[in-house]
């Protein structure tokens, strides 16, 4: 390392130094079975990594030791069986925080590997109890088998494999435990694109460093609480990384290429374009191909969103291209770049590959189809510590499964999200189609539990017309998708992707059941009170659909007023719930929320220092990406305004094990992502 590269600081670290490396390619140890299936073995393992030129190597967690991990090429149809063998430390080099749930009582190294976005039987998913320890010594509850098997009955499409392990995916993750999967089908090689030598996968993560080029991941949240080490809401490095690199470059021919980006950052999202301004071919996106190319000047990437693009550089021969970040969240002069191009190779040979005017056949879903609709709202909350904690459907993990999709059904997901700002949602097993986002009064939602609409139905933007398994549900709107639950049943999940919320409990079960009615379920018929604001068309008619057990309007936490529900079995029409309507009263002053501990007191030490943080515009509060935090008492644009948080609505209990937990002060609910 030179004197004057210091890791920490990123004004001294060169830029495009290092060049881009390809991961390498899986290659299987054995075939298994008369039908020959491939059967692989994936180590993980620690081991030491060069990020940069200029620094020392840093110790990483990766799989063969590789950081990102080997890329496992698979066809369409095609079963493999993949072993992901724990041989790592029995002790963590990043905070481990005990108090998040399985950390408290289980082995500090835990691992599962969860393949994003694959069609696959729950128990071969990676679900995040079915974690296990070195040499499976103690395995979680959910755990069945040591070998996956992926069938691949999907279309061809840009996977991913990472670390799913229950409570510390964002540090496994973080330490390396990434890598791709490639599902390729007869359209691709029918498709003629480019391929080989001209086809990279693109892993784009951000990291910190400490001086002496370990990876830095703080211990704590910048805000005082009485746990160490403790999660934080949120991490943003101040490097970008790709494909294990620091800002580095890729050396091209002056031909079409073909980029499989892939957002694999715990909090970070992006926007990528390019700096010359010429556009790019979007040929796929999360759940495959898209039914035909078109251009696309820039495309956003929330963490785990893929794209699938290509990039002429046939008349740019000389040029020295940055792949530029314009996303507006945490933005630097350094963070607002993430690789160069230079087109400075010689043509090797002639470029004939082709951009295929059509591609995938459409097959889409109708809203009309849907056998259920459910409203889901995204809140936010503080733990028993003190601590922001974000919820889904106003659940914790651990509370019994309230999405209970049956076999062969279609249904309409509605995230309503009462937050301050934006979130990656991700559902295992299944892809879908985004239908629209429609804002919504969140003030009135908040207080009222009133969800009224006071703009039109947006349209998904141009990246996102393709088949998906991540969305971004925008702060202040409902974002509506389609599904078909087909193939598998079991035990599956959704969380937001922002891997320090999916820790800390924005995660939620989903059981796929057979044998059951794919029809409106009962608690689904209560009415959700949906209006349209008064400046809107009157030919915009308001729709009152299903809602999905306790939403909104929040209900008063009465003794004994659990719901039950009569279910006359073969008959759609005779399905009833009966509520006690009676008992319930509706105070939007109260709000309860889950919690199986005693009611927490912040102590002076650790409350909020109100009147004591020091803010910059520049900075974003509660967010740590260096040692030093500075906080941002900057408001929000009008899109991430909200008016009150207290006044989340959450659900009732009648259980006197649930008590109140602390709220968010209305101060530092801005951005404490």
């Amino acid at each position: 390392m030179t004197k004057e590269v210091n890791p920490t600081d990123p004004t001294t670290i060169p830029k495009f130094v290092n060049e881009l490396p390809k991961p390498v390619t899986a290659k299987p140890k054995y075939y298994k079975g008369q039908q020959r299936k491939d059967y692989y073995e994936l180590k993980m393992m620690q081991a030491e990594h060069c990020f940069h030129n200029d620094f020392p190597k840093s110790i990483i967690w990766g799989y063969n030791g590789l950081y990102p991990g080997p890329t496992i090429e698979a066809k369409k149809d095609k079963s493999i069986y993949v072993r992901y063998k724990n041989q790592l430390p029995l002790k963590h080099f990043l905070p481990v925080d005990f108090t998040l749930h399985a950390a408290n009582d289980s082995q500090e190294v835990r691992t599962v590997t969860h393949l994003h976005g694959a069609n696959v039987d729950w128990e071969s998913d990676g679900h995040p109890e079915a974690w296990y320890t070195r040499d499976y010594a103690q395995t979680g509850p959910k755990f069945n088998k040591e070998i996956h098997e992926y069938t691949n009955h999907q279309p061809g499409t840009t996977l991913w494999y990472h670390d799913h392990a229950m409570a510390l995916t964002r540090l496994n993750v973080y330490a390396g435990l990434a890598g791709f999967y490639l599902l390729r089908d007869s359209l691709e090689e029918r498709s003629n694109l480019p391929c080989g030598d001209y086809e990279y996968p693109i892993l784009i993560q951000d990291k910190s460093f400490n001086e002496d080029g370990s990876l830095f991941y703080p211990d704590e949240p910048p805000f005082p609480v009485p746990v160490h080490p403790s999660i934080t809401p949120g991490f943003v490095g101040n490097t970008i990384v790709v494909n294990g690199k620091v800002w580095p470059y890729l050396n091209v021919e002056p031909r079409k290429y073909r980029f499989r980006f892939l957002n694999g950052s715990n909090r970070r999202g992006y926007l990528i374009s390019l700096s010359n301004g010429d556009h790019m071919i979007q040929i796929g996106t999360d759940g495959g191909f898209l039914s035909a190319p078109h251009e696309i000047q820039s495309v956003e990437l929330l963490p785990a969103e893929r794209t699938d693009v290509i990039v002429d550089f046939s008349k740019c021969e000389g040029q020295e291209i940055t792949l530029v970040n314009s996303d507006e969240d945490f933005i630097d002069e350094h963070t607002s770049v993430i690789m160069q191009f230079k087109v400075c190779l010689p043509l090797m040979c002639e470029d004939t590959s082709e951009i295929p005017e059509r591609l995938a056949a459409s097959m889409d879903l109708h809203a009309h189809d849907a056998h259920i609709e459910r409203h889901l709202p995204l809140t936010a909350t503080t733990d028993n510590f003190g601590r922001p904690m974000l919820l889904l459907n106003n659940r914790m993990y651990h509370d019994p499964a309230t999405e209970k999709p049956a076999l062969d059904s279609i249904e309409i997901w509605n995230f309503i999200n009462a937050t301050p700002f934006d979130h990656p949602i991700h559902l295992h097993l299944i892809r879908f189609k985004i239908l629209e986002r429609r804002p919504f009064d969140m003030e009135l939602y908040q207080n009222e539990g009133k969800l009224t609409f006071i703009g039109p139905p947006e349209e998904p933007h141009d990246y996102e017309q393709g088949w998906k398994d991540t969305v971004k549900a925008e702060a202040g709107k409902m974002t509506k998708i389609i599904m078909h639950w087909k193939d598998h049943v079991g035990h599956y999940m959704w969380h937001c992707h922002f891997l320090e919320h999916e820790d800390h409990d924005m995660m939620r079960p989903i059981l796929v059941m057979k044998d059951v009615h794919p029809v409106q379920q009962p608690h689904a018929e209560i009415p959700h009170e949906i209006e349209h604001s008064s400046e809107q068309s009157q030919n915009d008619s308001p729709i009152v659909t299903g809602n999905n057990e306790h939403t909104v309007p929040l209900l008063n936490t009465i003794q004994n007023n659990t719901p039950t529900e009569e279910i006359v079995e073969n008959s759609y029409s005779s399905l009833q719930t009966t509520y006690l309507e009676d008992d319930i009263e509706f105070n939007p002053q109260t709000i309860p929320f889950l919690t199986s501990t005693q009611n927490i007191t912040h102590s002076t030490e650790s409350a909020y220092i109100e009147d004591n943080v020091e803010y910059n515009q520049l900075s974003t509060p509660f967010l740590n990406n260096t040692q030093n935090i500075i906080f941002s008492k900057e408001e929000h644009s009008e899109h991430h305004k909200v008016s009150n948080i207290e006044s989340i609505p959450q659900p009732p209990h009648s259980s006197a094990e649930f008590q109140t937990r602390q709220r968010i002060s209305p101060r530092h609910r801005r951005r404490w992502f």
